[in-house]
């Protein structure tokens, strides 16, 4: 076996390990390669050439006319064939044995013809025989053969079965194919015969097979006009010269590769002008995408994150800077509020376990339908091979299981990260001012209280002291009240500042943990596809130059080469 088809066969059998990574079946391409390892495993330079065609065409007649002596019964009764017979060079019959009987032919009729020194014809049954057991012989043998002399009748050549059953599967063999109209003498004179010729090429091309050889003859009796048996001579020239064995095997198992390939490809979706496009474009997904997302922001309330990521900073910053009155304050509404409505207001203003309580408030199916809408247009895109693989995907439940631990990661995440609220050192600072104030404040109410005791008493009330004619006492209760106004504005303001920062930290990564989650579970999916398919979109391509390159050019015109017998 050459190196260039031992890389032709490897890269078959990576096609086939890409197409069952994709999930398709591939068994008929390692089909293929364990039949070509075995033709080429056979020792011999001889090629088999199958006579093949439909009752009465006259195959048996043919190969008694090629060979010059009856090696085949032929008869008036149909059908003659039930058994292939073979017509082996004698010298070459040792070698060709195990071949053949891998092939299926048991009756063999050895020869001494050194024009056929390299060839087998091998005469087989009836493709359209009354007996079923015929053509499936026939079915069983022709993929075996290295090449097929199809027999036509000039009067059923366009047979439906012949053309749609064989020879537009077998095209791609149409490089190792020969055909021959026999009976001559029933067509008339020489441009009866051109146009009948003519005809069978036009039909064929409708097959997708052209620049073959199209041989009339007339393999018995001779025509009656003297013209002897037509082209018989040119066809065993032909076969003798134009059909080399080395040629012909190479090739042979060069377009089983290739077509088990271009099958493969077929069942793939991957032919055509479309092969190289996803089966759902950028555009549909990023639209899916963010429908998707959207939808996951609004389960997880990340706009409610934020809120609580402002008032948990505000209560850290009252904690720290609200002074005594504020402590008071907020003592007496814990105390009006019972300890289960504490609880309660303490979660509400906890962004992380508001967060991490999303699946009370809402579920992910809204984030499903976008995704099973995406999967349900990529089956639509796909061969119908592959179409039950696609909707597997798509199984609503399982893809929102998925998308919720998604989104769990995704909190927890971002929770271990942002768990700390943020802190100032400016709140402690508005923390003592605020005491400041309010002892300020203090001093002034208990320098009033003690007057109007005093004035109660009937005491001698001392002189105020003020300040620009402003007294005192005044002074310390609008001084206490403003600065401690001023004081909890610039204590808000900065609590303000911080709960935004943390607010968007939070909030920034939890929504960038939630699309890159929800992007890949939604993704993950058809991207694995994606990479099957392009995976064996390369090893297709690959085969195809392997194929190339096995594939041995066909020899030079008769005239340009000694005969095969001058040549031993």
């Amino acid at each position: 076996m050459s190196s260039e088809l031992g890389q032709c066969l490897v890269a078959l059998e990576r096609v086939a390990e890409a197409a069952e990574r994709l999930g398709l079946d591939a068994g008929a391409a390692r089909q293929t390669v364990e039949s070509a390892h075995a033709r080429l495993g056979f020792p011999g330079t001889a090629f088999v050439l199958a006579l093949a065609g439909g009752t009465g065409a006259g195959k048996s007649s043919l190969l008694n006319a090629l060979a010059g002596r009856e090696v085949s019964r032929a008869g008036p009764i149909r059908p003659v064939t039930a058994e292939p017979v073979a017509w082996v060079p004698a010298d070459a019959a040792g070698e060709l044995g195990p071949l053949l009987r891998w092939v299926g032919v048991e009756r063999v009729v050895s020869h001494h013809d050194p024009s056929f020194a390299d060839l087998c014809l091998l005469d087989l049954p009836d493709y359209d025989s009354v007996e079923r057991a015929h053509r499936a012989r026939v079915d069983e043998l022709l993929p075996r053969v290295d090449a097929v002399c199809w027999v036509l009748d000039p009067e059923k050549y366009n047979d439906r079965v012949l053309h749609e059953d064989y020879l537009r599967p077998l095209a791609h063999h149409a490089e190792r194919a020969v055909f021959v109209v026999n009976r001559r003498d029933v067509i008339g004179g020489p441009a009866a015969v051109a146009e009948l010729v003519a005809d069978v090429r036009r039909t064929l091309a409708a097959d997708g097979i052209t620049g073959r050889p199209v041989f009339a003859v007339s393999a018995a009796p001779p025509d009656p006009d003297g013209t002897g048996n037509g082209d018989l001579d040119a066809l065993r020239t032909w076969l003798s010269e134009r059909m080399e064995a080395k040629s012909i095997v190479a090739d042979r198992v060069a377009a089983d590769c290739a077509a088990a390939g271009v099958e493969v490809a077929r069942r793939a979706g991957l032919v055509g002008e479309g092969a190289h496009r996803p089966l759902v474009d950028e555009r549909t997904r990023e639209a899916a995408r963010e429908r998707a997302v959207a939808a996951a922001r609004t389960a997880v309330d990340v706009a409610g994150v934020r809120r609580a990521c402002r008032r948990r900073a505000l209560a850290e910053a009252q904690a720290s800077g609200a002074g005594p009155v504020g402590r008071a304050l907020a003592a007496v509404a814990r105390l009006r509020g019972g300890r289960e409505a504490g609880a309660a207001s303490a979660r509400s203003i906890d962004p992380v376990a508001y967060a991490r309580g999303w699946r009370g408030r809402a579920s992910l199916s809204r984030t499903v339908n976008p995704v099973h809408e995406l999967l349900r247009r990529a089956a639509a895109a796909a061969p119908p091979a592959l179409r039950a693989d696609v909707m597997a995907l798509a199984k609503p439940d399982r893809l929102e299981e998925r998308l919720g631990a998604a989104v769990d990661q995704a909190v927890a995440r971002a929770g271990v990260e942002h768990a700390q609220p943020p802190r100032s050192w400016l709140w402690p600072l508005v923390g003592v001012a605020q005491t400041i104030a309010a002892m300020t404040f203090l001093a002034g109410v208990l320098w009033y209280a003690t007057l109007y005791l005093a004035g109660r008493a009937q005491a001698d009330l001392p002189d105020l002291p003020t300040f620009r004619d402003v007294p005192v006492p005044l002074l310390l209760l609008v001084g206490g009240l403003a600065g401690g106004w001023l004081l909890a504005r610039l204590l808000h303001a900065s609590a303000r500042r911080q709960g935004r920062k943390w607010a968007d930290r939070l909030g920034r990564d939890l929504d960038r943990a939630v699309t890159r989650e929800v992007d890949q579970a939604m993704g993950d999916p058809l991207d694995t596809l994606e990479a099957a398919r392009s995976e064996l979109l390369v090893r297709l391509a690959d085969l195809r130059q392997a194929a190339r390159r096995a594939t041995i050019a066909p020899p030079g015109p008769p005239t340009d080469r000694p005969a095969r017998s001058q040549r031993r």
